[in-house]
């Protein structure tokens, strides 16, 4: 396993813990993660009743939202180092599906 691979394991098991309940009243939405280059995977998370649950592969056919992005660019991101709205805005994301859930995605997690 690649260092980045073990990185983003780590990062989708925190996820559910980072959650912010509060912050994502009335959100019911299905996000895949495509992440690839070195360390890629894809990754499945649910946003629903107050829950965040995430797994491995892509689980549903019709996902809310859709996000594609370089490996180590998520980590640079959740790690502070890489903004998400200029990655966006540069194409270091591709975002398909809802795209105001996606400007927000980010403020459901401490």
């Amino acid at each position: 396993m690649s260092d980045i691979d073990a990185k983003i394991r780590r990062l989708m098991a925190d996820m559910p813990n980072a959650f912010n309940p509060a912050k994502a009243a009335g959100v019911n939405a299905t996000i895949v993660y495509n992440l690839t280059g070195e360390g890629g995977s894809v990754w499945t998370s649910r946003i629903a009743d107050g829950q965040c649950t995430v797994e491995e592969g892509e689980t549903v056919e019709n996902p809310t939202l859709k996000i594609t992005m370089d490996a180590q660019d998520y980590v640079d991101m959740m790690a502070g180092r890489l903004d998400g709205m200029q990655a966006f805005m540069t194409g270091k994301i591709k975002v398909e599906g809802d795209i105001m859930l996606a400007s927000r995605l980010m403020t459901f997690f401490s």
